[in-house]
């Protein structure tokens, strides 16, 4: 296993353990399973999240998370790990037409931004805020079809941050 050491690593450890991260499946009671963080220079994202409901797992990109501050780092391990308790996967959008599928997918996605926010809540708000500001400089432009465009973001991070 590869040797986590960088900011957002330390970042997610200390919301789990501050109990910001580690809550119970949604709707489900049952508690979710460790989430494992692996490093992988390959993705072409920052993290991405895959659940298993046995060994879910967040991947993380080490040298393109480094290029943003602690804040927005702490964000997107939010994020990932709100795909993990959403039980967010890709199944069901896969089995659609190309235009349904980007539709579900960007759904999700604003379902893990807004989730994150709200665990994040009142402490963690800064966190969020940065994510609104990050999103909100990409404007109309979108990582790839199956994200929302900037601007959709950031209106959604912003409507689900805790006053």
């Amino acid at each position: 296993m590869p040797r986590l050491g960088s900011v957002a690593v330390t970042a997610f450890a200390a919301l789990m353990g501050a109990g910001q991260i580690a809550h119970t499946g949604v709707g489900t009671g049952s508690p979710t399973p460790k989430v494992a963080l692996i490093e992988d220079a390959t993705l072409r994202d920052v993290a991405v999240a895959v659940y298993d409901s046995v060994r879910p797992v967040v991947y993380i990109n080490p040298r393109l998370m480094q290029r943003f501050s602690p804040d927005l780092q702490a964000f997107f391990m939010a994020h990932e790990n709100a795909h993990i308790e959403l039980k967010h996967t890709r199944s069901g959008a896969l089995r659609t037409d190309v235009g349904t599928r980007d539709h579900l997918l960007q759904l999700k996605e604003l379902e893990a931004d807004c989730l994150a926010a709200m665990r994040l809540g009142l402490k963690g708000r800064k966190a969020a805020i940065a994510a609104v500001r990050f999103f909100g400089r990409l404007g109309t432009t979108q990582f790839d079809t199956e994200h929302p465009t900037g601007t959709v973001r950031a209106r959604k991070i912003l409507d689900c941050v805790p006053e």
